[in-house]
């Protein structure tokens, strides 16, 4: 009876290893199936992707002069001013005092896209109160007299005043960089590019 219960315990072990090898090869088998090597294209895009990351913002004339009016605010201006977006023009507004009284000014500006993406602006009119002014004598005195940014550029001769959106860079490090792609103001649409810089 020993010598059948030592055959039937070693029958159960061998039958035993037996199955855990199996199922171990199985496992094996399974894992080499189902999850194979990453090949090495497997980290390559299958499409090509844009040389640069950009994003597009839209806004329409309400929210830009909102925008225009808090910023404007902010700023320290002997002057001031208000710039307004109207269904078909870029309006400044001010005022000068002339023999003690606030004479209203106003530019009126028909915008542009410029093709490297930076903001064309013509000048339509100058008035000063009721009087008209010719407009490139008035960008002469604008160009000579008036500080600006660098990214604002006057050429009187053509009546424009080119806004360098392509010029201005924002972030830590500048990181990210503009181009405006629509400024369509009868259309209420306006569409800028954020291009995220690689620095």
């Amino acid at each position: 009876m020993k010598k059948m219960d030592k055959v039937n315990w070693k029958i159960a072990f061998f039958t035993l290893l037996g199955l855990l090898i199996c199922l171990g090869l199985a496992c094996m088998i399974m894992i080499v199936r189902f999850f194979p090597d990453a090949e090495e294209d497997y980290f390559v895009p299958k499409e090509r992707g844009a040389e640069e990351a950009s994003f597009v913002i839209q806004t329409d004339r309400s929210r830009l002069n909102t925008y225009l009016e808090k910023y404007l605010q902010e700023q320290e201006s002997e002057m001031s001013y208000l710039i307004e977006l109207t269904d078909e023009v870029v309006q400044f507004r001010s005022s000068l005092p002339i023999m003690g009284q606030n004479v209203p000014i106003e530019m009126n500006f028909f915008p542009a896209v410029a093709e490297n993406g930076d903001l064309l602006l013509e000048v339509r009119s100058v008035a000063v109160g009721l009087l008209q002014l010719p407009v490139e004598r008035v960008l002469q005195l604008v160009d000579a007299w008036v500080e600006r940014p660098d990214w604002v550029n006057i050429y009187p001769g053509e009546r424009l005043v080119e806004v360098g959106i392509t010029e201005l860079e924002v972030g830590e490090n500048e990181v990210f960089s503009f181009r405006m792609v629509t400024f369509d103001l009868p259309n209420d649409r306006i569409e800028l590019e954020m291009i995220a810089n690689e620095k």
